[in-house]
C-alpha cells in the first residue's frame, strides 16, 4: 500500500485500537462480540483492516512515521524499491508480480 498519510492513520480511535491490542485474533473477537449498539468510533474501518491482516501482510510506504504503521501492524516501507525488496524476501521469489490499483477505495479486487 502507498499512501502519503499526510493526516495521520485517520482517526485518533482507529489508531488507538490496534496500538492497544497486538493480538488481531483477540481484536477481531471483541469486535464481534461488541453489539452493535455499543460499537467504538471508526470500528467498521478497524475491522476491515483487521479481517485484511489475518490473512495477508501489509507493506506501506510512506512518509508518515514508522511506528505508527508499525502500531497498525503494517510493515513499514520509506520507498517502493524497499517494499519490493521486501515483498521478495518475505514471498523468498524475486519475481513475484505485482498489482497496482490506483483507487483502491473505488475498486473491488478478485482473485482468480
Amino acid at each position: 500500500m502507498a499512501a502519503r498519510a499526510e493526516d495521520g492513520a485517520g482517526g485518533e480511535s482507529f489508531l488507538q485500537t490496534f496500538r492497544e491490542e497486538k493480538n488481531l485474533d483477540r481484536l477481531q473477537t471483541a469486535f464481534l462480540a461488541r453489539p452493535p449498539e455499543d460499537t467504538i468510533a471508526d470500528q467498521w474501518q478497524s475491522q476491515i483492516l483487521a479481517r485484511v491482516l489475518s490473512r495477508f501482510r501489509v507493506i506501506m510506504v510512506t512518509e508518515a512515521p514508522r511506528e505508527m504503521v508499525e502500531d497498525l501492524h503494517l510493515i513499514y516501507a520509506p520507498t517502493l524499491p524497499e517494499a519490493l525488496k521486501t515483498a521478495e524476501t518475505i514471498l523468498g521469489n524475486d519475481q513475484a508480480s505485482i498489482t497496482a490499483i490506483p483507487d483502491g477505495v473505488g475498486v473491488i479486487v478478485e482473485e482468480i
